[in-house]
């Protein structure tokens, strides 16, 4: 029995058109922050009009009035202008195409998840960090044009993964640098608190959970530059086993859709690398059981949507000698199974 189905061909559309309005809003917000921030307008000083630029509480002078200074406060009003009507005619699109995929009954990533990883995108254009865990099924979804039985995907929380090996950086609108639990209180859920100081966890009054890990560092004691939080009382990732090679894999960075319809970015390992560490994490002697058989049931559906819709992510021989050794075996193994091992080049006899 298969535990996902194929997509309508008016889902799959719907679906293709809200990616490519986020896809254009986000690139409109990514100039907006680079070019238009703040404001511009003359200042006198000394009895004379100077031309300053402002962004937050920081104020810069461009010169005083003349032709020229005229000419950059007439391209930089006509410019913000200009991109914040693009801004607004692609939210009213995306606010359509969301009541559209609603009557489709298709909605997927939970509300609070989207909304916190909208956010990091905006205010950390290469933040680094992965989904990682049960929804990153949403992006094998989008990438297949199928979806998940909804026991597969029922989560109350989002796992996810910082690259430590480089600091994150969070810029706000006022081009300050952001802590993650700051950005997350004022821009997704003022009820979001960390448990205990510097604590690798949020939740919110509806129980809501925001995770963040890191691979364990070797030697342990090794202080990796992104370990660090980035506000004093900031979370701090809590580093795991069994990441190193995670944070290392090929990354698949797709648009899914979330529980209102709206469109999310999501980044996640690729799906066979997703499905390997499922098997490893449910064959762990001390994972609870019940964690386990959810691991492993995620892993097969994975890679029986790998095996039957994505064969750009080839599971061969060349793709398991690159895994750990203990994690290629368990997917040999689990292929072997099925009938279809990698080919090795000798007699499986």
């Amino acid at each position: 029995m298969s535990n996902f189905n194929d997509l309508d061909e008016r889902t799959v559309r719907e679906r293709i058109n809200q990616s490519q309005n986020w896809e254009a809003w986000i690139d409109a917000e990514d100039t907006r922050r680079h070019s238009y921030m703040g404001g511009m307008n003359w200042e006198t000083r000394n009895g004379k009009a100077y031309l300053y630029r402002r962004i937050g509480k920081i104020g810069k002078s461009l010169g005083p009035r003349t032709p020229e200074t005229e000419v950059i406060l007439a391209a930089f009003s006509e410019g913000k202008q200009r991109i914040e009507q693009r801004l607004a005619r692609l939210g009213d699109q995306m606010n359509t195409q969301a009541a559209i995929l609603r009557g489709l009954r298709h909605t997927r990533l939970p509300e609070t998840a989207a909304r916190v990883l909208r956010e990091m995108r905006i205010h950390g254009r290469n933040h680094g960090a992965r989904v990682v865990g049960t929804n990153a099924l949403y992006a094998y979804e989008a990438l297949a044009g199928v979806i998940f039985e909804e026991g597969m995907t029922a989560t109350g929380d989002i796992d996810i993964l910082l690259d430590d090996r480089n600091r994150m950086r969070l810029i706000a609108d006022t081009k300050e640098a952001l802590g993650i639990t700051r950005l997350i209180q004022e821009k997704v859920d003022k009820t979001f608190r960390p448990h205990g100081p510097n604590g690798y966890r949020l939740t919110n009054d509806s129980g809501y959970m925001v995770e963040f890990i890191r691979p364990l560092p070797r030697p342990f004691s090794r202080q990796m530059p992104g370990a660090a939080p980035l506000e004093s009382d900031d979370i701090t990732a809590v580093p795991l086993d069994g990441l190193q090679w995670l944070v290392n894999a090929p990354e698949v960075d797709t648009i899914v859709i979330d529980a209102r319809g709206f469109p999310a970015p999501l980044i996640c390992p690729d799906p066979r690398h997703f499905a390997a560490h499922k098997l490893w994490v449910a064959s762990l002697t001390d994972r609870e059981a019940g964690k386990a058989m959810r691991d492993r049931l995620q892993a097969l559906a994975v890679i029986d949507v790998i095996l039957q819709k994505l064969p750009q992510f080839p599971l061969d021989d060349t793709f398991i000698a690159n895994l750990p050794a203990a994690i290629g075996a368990l997917l040999f193994d689990e292929l072997k199974s099925r009938g279809t091992p990698p080919k090795k080049g000798t007699p499986d006899w």
